[in-house]
């Protein structure tokens, strides 16, 4: 059998078998590291929301047992891989925290998921419009007032809605919020 310089059977058609060798090997590989960093949930942990802000990414990341009457949510942010904030605190109370909304207006609407302290408030968002497309991503918000609005950078990993909010017991959030 007569052989290429790397190795692979000798082809008539050329590059033909190195292309059909490639291509076998593409969908056999596992993805690519950028894509297992899309988000700060484990492989455990189901993924509420998440995306990349740039540099940094923003998660809401709910445990396996996660229902109406148990489990943990939690909303996380940081560099890929490193968790810089978790909020709450692990064993914390989270639907304390924790508040939904959904968004309404003419050609579209939303949803968005609010984890506040005493001074803070960190809200995840997705929301589509006639006139202006899709927009997702996370506003940060100290006494009131905003501090930070991240729009994800491409498409967001997002369940969020009123089913989701149903299933998972979460409150309605009083406050509301407005789109950046």
């Amino acid at each position: 059998m007569r052989t290429d310089g790397a190795g692979f059977p000798a082809a008539a058609s050329g590059g033909r078998h190195r292309r059909l060798v490639l291509a076998a090997l593409l969908v056999l590989l596992p993805p690519c590291a950028g894509a297992a960093d899309a988000s700060h949930c484990a492989a455990e942990e189901q993924t509420l929301f998440s995306c990349s802000t740039g540099r940094k990414t923003v998660s809401v990341c709910g445990s396996a047992d996660l229902s109406a009457t148990a489990g943990v949510a939690q909303y996380r942010f940081g560099r890929p891989g490193a968790v810089e904030l978790a909020y709450p605190a692990a064993g914390s109370e989270w639907r304390g925290a924790a508040r939904a909304g959904r968004l309404m207006f003419s050609g579209g609407g939303g949803a968005y998921l609010a984890f506040a302290s005493a001074r803070y408030r960190y809200i995840v968002y997705t929301a589509i419009g006639s006139g202006w497309g899709s927009k997702a991503g996370v506003v940060v918000e100290k006494n009131g007032k905003r501090l930070a609005s991240l729009p994800c950078k491409g498409a967001p990993t997002s369940e969020l809605g009123p089913d989701l909010f149903a299933k998972f017991g979460i409150a309605e959030d009083p406050a509301g919020f407005e789109l950046p």
